[in-house]
């Protein structure tokens, strides 16, 4: 099929980059760059050079969302940081392939800068029209005051073969590496760019964060969320918007297509914006979504048009479904 990448890959996620109704599959790599395997109308998968083979980092997870609502998939991948030590910085891939043939890096500040970044996921937590992100983080918390980071760095500057074998390293022993990191939460501003509001919204966990999810637990048009975390306490934070934001949600119903609706597109248009998701697999590092499709609306009350692209090839339109509401959509037979 094409996808020949011998990478050390760490997350896959699927959906059609460059708009020629085809699923593409984008590849977060450790010890090495990102890929794109573009689909050749289901022949075969085609290793593209969309500006991503000259970024090497540590690419632990990738999750996908409609950033900047043109109505278009961009990539959001998370990387190892440590401020003195090593900064690789997460990469926010902006979709230009239709335009340029390519992704524009736009991850900078406390996009850039999240610790060592594990699972992140690109949602509406607000309900405001905008995709947030939540990214976990953190590798081994163990002694605050023994840095596994300072005992690594005494080696980095020796010969070669010795830094190069893991078996010259100093063990790990009680020491903390990347430890105690909080997970961050990054309000969407737009053109005014992004910022955290953690600790302002009850996000204030240290646990070493691996897998994130998010979901509408109680079923009240909003974005909970799950935290898996390595040998700690699985979180769930309720999420509690500020009343007045309206929202609408889709569950899709595959029937030529696979029940689940994996790979379906809704593109919602409201208050003359798009917005568009994607009914994933899996994204994000070692997790699953709700398959269900959530879009905030803002203050707009009125939606326009639901446009639903199925995995068979169906077009479906849906005209001015109403807001504040779950639609359960089955595939249509034609």
């Amino acid at each position: 099929m094409g996808v020949g990448s011998t990478r050390w890959t760490l997350a896959v996620a699927a959906a059609d980059f460059n708009g020629d109704g085809w699923p593409d599959l984008f590849l977060a790599n450790d010890y090495g760059p990102e890929e794109l395997y573009l689909n050749d109308h289901g022949r075969r998968f085609i290793l593209s050079r969309v500006g991503l083979e000259g970024d090497s980092k540590s690419g632990m997870s990738a999750t996908l969302g409609d950033v900047l609502n043109r109505g278009r998939v961009d990539a959001f991948v998370t990387n190892i940081s440590e401020r003195g030590y090593l900064f690789h910085g997460n990469n926010l891939r902006l979709n230009f392939l239709p335009e340029l043939g390519r992704f524009q890096q736009a991850a900078e500040g406390v996009v850039a800068d999240a610790g060592w970044a594990w699972g992140a996921q690109l949602g509406d937590l607000d309900n405001d029209g905008r995709n947030e992100l939540f990214i976990v983080n953190g590798y081994v918390s163990g002694d605050r005051d023994r840095s596994y980071w300072y005992a690594a760095s005494k080696i980095a500057g020796a010969y070669g073969p010795v830094f190069e074998d893991a078996r010259a390293w100093p063990a790990i022993g009680t020491a903390s590496l990347s430890g105690y990191e909080r997970s961050r939460v990054l309000v969407n501003r737009g053109l005014a760019g992004w910022s955290d509001v953690a600790s302002r919204v009850g996000v204030t966990d240290e646990y070493d964060g691996r897998a994130v999810v998010l979901v509408d637990l109680f079923n009240r048009g909003v974005l909970d969320v799950v935290v898996a975390n390595q040998k700690q306490p699985a979180l769930v934070y309720k999420n509690s918007v500020v009343p007045g934001n309206h929202w609408i949600t889709f569950k899709l119903v595959g029937t030529r297509s696979n029940r689940s609706a994996i790979g379906a597109e809704v593109l919602v248009a409201a208050g003359g914006t798009p917005q568009l998701k994607v009914v994933d697999g899996g994204s994000g590092f070692a997790s699953q979504n709700d398959r269900r499709l959530h879009f905030g609306l803002g203050q707009t009350a009125r939606v326009d048009s639901a446009v639903i692209r199925w995995p068979s090839g169906t077009v479906q339109t849906v005209a001015h479904p109403a807001a504040d509401q779950l639609h359960v959509i089955t595939e249509s037979s034609r």
